[in-house]
């Protein structure tokens, strides 16, 4: 009887202390939550003079918007990033944590789509959050990039779902943009799903996977449908796991950059667990409202030219925008010039998977054109 209630004490203590230990990482989490970007510094400390710093919850088009403006110098060029999903905005902090950091040569502006991340709200009704409305909105967003900082032309690169909405701006308003950058090239998402699923098919059979290949069975070759047990956002989800098995993205997601993450002030407390971590449906609800525009998105069939200079970067295991169908785009394209980067063994996040090969291109190739 003694030796239990030794064995309750210790297990009461031992949950007093695990208690202890969570509101001790809680309480500094808010205190480094303050919602601030985090300054530029110098040597000793002050914040370089000309450098920028800030976010701002802007309303674009009648639609409000998170723009996230950082950068050293604010007389380098500017660079708009368009992100991926539909609906899945990427934070500033990620590309500081796995060293493609561009904020030394541009001005950076990461822009949270309507629809998409912390600036979305239930104000914005669901028939506005369309693929006309997001590109006029980044339009109007590089339009005013462009007039606050003095510059005649901004550089853009969109990601993955981004490739194709950076495209239809540059088609709409090519006289905006320095070059077209695309990671993760869009190109034919209706091909390129057809090919991934059969890539996740293959690698599930070559080994033997019968998990993967029962869940494959379930929801069917694409183009997905709703079903008994699956909607076609949870197909997509389904596949795109088993994607990530045999062709996982190479991001370092050890303690240090989880601290760092959840260190970052740019974020409130708020924002950092109600917002992206309890209500994910509210945080990325572009996703599934957008997701039969982008299986119809086909850039062969929609841009044929774009008229700037294209850059695409493309990793050479990249199942999710399959490189076989972008590479096929890319040498159909008409354009001033255009320049093809494969990156060996590179998945669907080159940019955090060899991000200096990344910045090198930056600095050897774009910025020298």
């Amino acid at each position: 009887m003694r030796i239990l209630k030794k064995i309750g004490k210790w297990f009461l203590i031992l949950i007093g202390v695990f208690i202890a230990f969570i509101l001790v990482v809680l309480l500094v989490i808010r205190i480094n939550s303050s919602g601030e970007e985090e300054p530029f510094l110098d040597e000793t400390g002050n914040v370089l003079p000309n450098s920028i710093t800030t976010h701002e919850d802007m309303v674009i088009n009648g639609a409000p918007q998170r723009v996230t403006i950082r950068g050293k110098d604010k007389n380098n060029p500017v660079l708009l990033i368009v992100h991926g999903g539909p609906g899945a905005p990427i934070l500033p902090v990620i590309y500081k944590l796995t060293g493609v950091d561009l904020e030394d040569l541009f001005t950076v502006c990461y822009w949270d789509q309507r629809g998409s991340g912390l600036a979305y709200n239930d104000s914005i009704p669901d028939s506005s959050i369309t693929l006309n409305h997001i590109v006029d909105d980044g339009l109007e967003l590089s339009n005013h990039l462009k007039k606050t900082f003095k510059k005649d032309k901004i550089y853009i690169e969109g990601l993955s779902w981004g490739t194709a909405v950076a495209a239809y701006m540059v088609q709409k308003k090519p006289e905006l943009y320095h070059a077209y950058i695309g990671s993760g090239l869009m190109a034919n998402l209706s091909l390129s799903e057809e090919l991934s699923y059969e890539f996740a098919m293959s690698e599930a059979q070559k080994y033997n996977d019968t998990v993967s290949i029962n869940q494959l069975k379930q929801i069917g070759k694409p183009p997905y449908v709703s079903n008994s047990e699956n909607t076609v956002t949870e197909a997509f989800e389904i596949e795109r796991q088993i994607v990530m098995k045999y062709a996982p993205i190479k991001l370092d997601t050890n303690f240090n950059f989880i601290k760092s993450m959840f260190l970052d002030n740019g974020l409130t407390f708020s924002e950092k667990f109600t917002d992206m971590i309890n209500s994910p449906e509210a945080y990325y609800p572009a996703a599934k409202i957008l997701e039969s525009t982008a299986i119809d998105m086909n850039l062969m069939r929609d841009i044929p030219e774009l008229k700037v200079p294209v850059y695409i970067l493309q990793g050479d295991n990249d199942h999710f925008t399959e490189t076989s169908v972008a590479k096929v785009y890319f040498d159909s394209i008409i354009a001033p010039s255009k320049k093809w980067f494969l990156f060996e063994n590179g998945t669907h996040g080159v940019q955090i998977e060899y991000p200096e090969k990344y910045r090198s291109i930056y600095i050897n190739e774009i910025l020298k054109n």
